[in-house]
């Protein structure tokens, strides 16, 4: 079974604009909801499309395949677009979703009262309904795409049983709104571990203190290819061009996946005991180790050095196969200067819009 994801045209378009046009520089909104009432945060149009393109990074490189709806590809699909290459590949593939349109309606609807928390929130969507089927018209377009195009997709996820990653401003509305979406996915669980074990590795580094100390919270694999590119408009090529070095990564995940899927209990408890082992390791690496038994010195040189510290056995295998790949990305660069660069190439150095996404990626430690 091909490690599938349901991904959002609206995403594809963000990122498609992004190479073609630049950086934004006006406002999106963020749906909050807060005493019973939404509202709009504004946040930086820049932000959302670097969050959408470092989503896709992570897809095109650990992902068989991204699926989006066949019946909008034509938001991205101009003739400059540098999503072309992954379509023509075929890691991009339109999906006609829409043609079995019952399969969808029925758990959209579903959905869209879960993500309905608030009486302003069901009543704006409820005049989105009757504006579309009187008029065509939708009289709050930005609610229509987020909640209604989001729970869409999160049918179309459900029905076919493939993960989906939602367009940043989606996610956002399904996180205020406690909203879980319905197919469980290995690669997010990855990137969650692996983001978790970064900022360890970070906060050894740094320290913590509360005004100082802060880190840049960036995934592993858009640091890598920042880091192998010298323009913006080499970064999709680049990307793509690393799928051979992460095919091993790609079979290990959907065999994650597959396990998920199939809720084989033996199965899963053994990938989760492949990342304890890197867990463990680096904890032992950055001096976590147990007190009764200190951490000590590194034994050996490059792939061979070894933490001497704990079970041998598994300190052998973190040297190799994915163990080995997950501790590459863990201490591979917290992406401070990757941040920059990425700015630099899009010529937002020094700018307002700059200052917003290098903020936006920068937490406390």
């Amino acid at each position: 079974m091909a490690q599938g994801i349901v991904a959002d045209n609206w995403s594809l378009q963000d990122i498609m604009t992004l190479f073609t046009d630049g950086l934004e520089r006006d406002a999106a909104g963020e749906i909050v909801l807060e005493d019973e009432r939404h509202s709009y945060r504004p946040i930086s149009s820049a932000v959302i499309q670097t969050e959408a393109l470092f989503d896709f990074i992570t897809d095109l490189i650990l992902r068989d395949e991204i699926l989006v709806e066949e019946k909008f590809t034509y938001s991205w699909e101009r003739i400059n677009s540098p999503i072309l290459e992954a379509k023509s590949l075929g890691v991009v593939r339109a999906y006609p979703f829409l043609s079995e349109p019952e399969k969808i309606a029925g758990p959209r609807d579903r959905i869209i009262e879960h993500i309905c928390s608030t009486e302003s929130l069901r009543q704006a969507h409820q005049e989105n309904v009757d504006g579309w089927n009187d008029h065509r018209i939708t009289p709050h377009p930005l609610l229509s795409a987020t909640l209604w195009g989001g729970a869409g997709m999160c049918a179309r996820s459900f029905v076919y049983k493939k993960s989906y990653t939602p367009h940043p401003l989606r996610k956002r509305l399904f996180v205020n709104s406690g909203f879980m979406l319905p197919a469980a996915d290995a690669l997010h669980q990855l990137t969650t571990f692996l983001n978790d074990k970064k900022v360890s590795v970070t906060k050894k580094i740094y320290g913590n203190d509360a005004l100082f100390s802060s880190y840049i919270n960036i995934p592993a694999l858009p640091i890598r290819v920042i880091q192998e590119s010298s323009s913006a408009d080499q970064m999709i090529s680049i990307a793509l061009q690393m799928r051979d070095d992460f095919q091993s990564l790609r079979d290990w995940l959907k065999m994650f996946q597959n396990a998920m899927s199939d809720d084989d209990t033996e199965s899963l408890l053994k990938y989760r005991r492949q990342l304890d082992s890197v867990s463990q390791y680096v904890d032992k690496k950055i001096g976590y180790g147990s007190t009764s038994t200190p951490v000590t010195m590194e034994a050996g040189m490059g792939i061979f050095k070894i933490a001497t510290q704990g079970n041998p056995l598994e300190n052998i295998r973190n040297q190799f196969g994915v163990r080995a790949t997950l501790n590459k990305l863990i201490f591979g660069s917290a992406g401070r200067t990757e941040i920059k660069k990425y700015i630099r190439m899009f010529g937002e150095h020094g700018s307002e819009i700059g200052y917003d996404i290098e903020r936006s990626f920068t937490q406390n430690a």
